[in-house]
């Protein structure tokens, strides 16, 4: 009767010391992540104070670019004024600022006393070298040569779009109309019609809104089988239309912008703002992370190649950890270079260009290839240990865990003032 009775407590008892040891085990990893976001933080902050002490540009030298045939520059207020041998007026010059792609452009622009632009320079850019080339390889710049101030100089109105670098080539016409108003207003006493930017909706950002929905709503679906055929609906959709019609992908260079503080306007570039809006606010609210799992592009393609191979998956199990490091590394990495250099373009080492538009440098033909061997017998090769984005939105996920707990821990033991 009495061993009986104790055999209860013998088996409670390594019940209770293992939940003790998992609750500490549990607290200690939870001290460790947060003090690895504190520091990364931290890191972030120093980056982002040096790369903004540290970046500028010697504008005067270029203005001989933007003012043909000058023999001398003096500045008058927020302009330089362009003189003859003669000591003739023959132009005035500005720069103006307008966020790209991967940071701000800034453009230097010549004016005539009569209002008509004599050319345009482009003093410093951040933008990924594979989408900029896009950009000067085009005829944008040169087009602005001879048209008046009064013209719209605007894309698509009297200017060219640049197919594959729209918010690079956004960037660059609207700094150029910005330089444009400061001649008009200091140096010719013209008055030029208020700006007005309209707003860009169209297929894009549809597209983008229904992908959200599906998979907001093929996430809530209990039927294996119908919650199966609506993700590979979705990834098919999203490889279709965001990679290689629209080649749309999110990339750390547009984090690393973000975070610079180059936030592109947003009546051009709605699109990406629904795009990071949608993630942060599903990855916020409900601990998802909806892109990457339903409609990435690349996930896609890669998903693809595994049914083409039809092979069992491989998951090296063993390395798991030591490649996840290693993914982190690559895109904190990234991203304090990009604040530091104060170009996030330079943080990009993403191959979706690559295959979406082919264009990419050598390192990043070879990484595609890689990946395109790798998908054939690992499940996303690329996704799970080098995209730079499943460690940012895991980011995302621990800081949510940290204020979801510190809620619930105030609202149990409410502080008594």
């Amino acid at each position: 009767m009495s061993s009986t009775s104790r055999l209860p407590i013998s088996l409670e008892e390594p019940v209770d010391s293992r939940r003790s040891a998992n609750a500490i085990a549990h607290k200690r990893q939870n001290r460790r992540e947060r003090l690895l976001l504190l520091l990364a933080a931290g890191a972030v902050v120093l980056a982002w104070f040096y790369g903004y002490f540290t970046s500028g540009a010697d504008v005067a030298p270029l203005v001989p670019q933007v003012l043909p045939d000058v023999a001398s520059v003096t500045m008058q207020g927020d302009i330089f004024v362009g003189s003859d041998a003669d000591g003739q007026v023959i132009g005035y010059a500005a720069t103006a600022t307008s966020p790209g792609y991967g940071g701000p452009i800034d453009v230097l622009v010549g004016v005539d006393p009569t209002g008509e632009v004599l050319g345009v320079e482009i003093v410093t850019q951040r933008e990924s070298p594979g989408f900029f080339r896009l950009v000067t390889s085009s005829d944008l710049v040169s087009e602005y040569t001879g048209r008046a101030i009064t013209d719209p100089l605007r894309l698509g109105d009297d200017l060219d779009a640049v197919t594959g670098a729209t918010v690079s080539a956004e960037g660059v016409s609207n700094a150029v109309r910005a330089a444009v108003r400061t001649v008009a207003a200091s140096a010719l006493d013209t008055t030029l019609p208020p700006e007005s930017t309209p707003i860009k909706f169209g297929a894009p950002e549809i597209v983008l809104i229904l992908l959200f929905a599906a998979g907001y709503v093929g996430h809530r679906v209990r039927k294996p089988a119908l919650k199966k055929r609506i993700r590979w609906g979705t990834l098919l959709g999203g490889l279709i239309f965001l990679g290689f019609i629209y080649t749309a992908p999110l990339t750390i260079t547009m984090i690393a912008s973000l975070l610079s503080g180059y936030w592109p306007d947003w009546h051009s570039n709605l699109y990406w703002y629904l795009l990071i809006s949608g993630i942060l606010f599903v990855t916020t609210v409900e601990a998802k992370n909806p892109y990457c799992s339903w409609f990435c592009p690349f996930g896609a393609f890669q998903e693809c190649m595994a049914a083409v191979s039809g092979v069992k998956a491989y998951r090296p199990r063993n390395l798991g950890d030591a490649l996840k490091w290693v993914q982190r590394g690559l895109a904190f990495t990234a991203i304090i270079l990009g604040l530091a250099l104060r170009r996030p373009g330079v943080a990009g080492y993403e191959p979706f260009a690559t295959l979406f538009d082919l264009r990419g440098n050598l390192i990043q033909w070879a990484l595609l290839i890689i990946v395109v061997l790798a998908s054939l017998v690992m499940y996303r090769p690329f996704c799970n240990y080098l995209c730079p984005m499943d460690p940012v939105i895991d980011v995302i996920a621990a800081t949510r865990r940290w204020i979801k707990e510190t809620w619930t821990t105030w609202r149990a033991n409410p502080t008594i003032n």
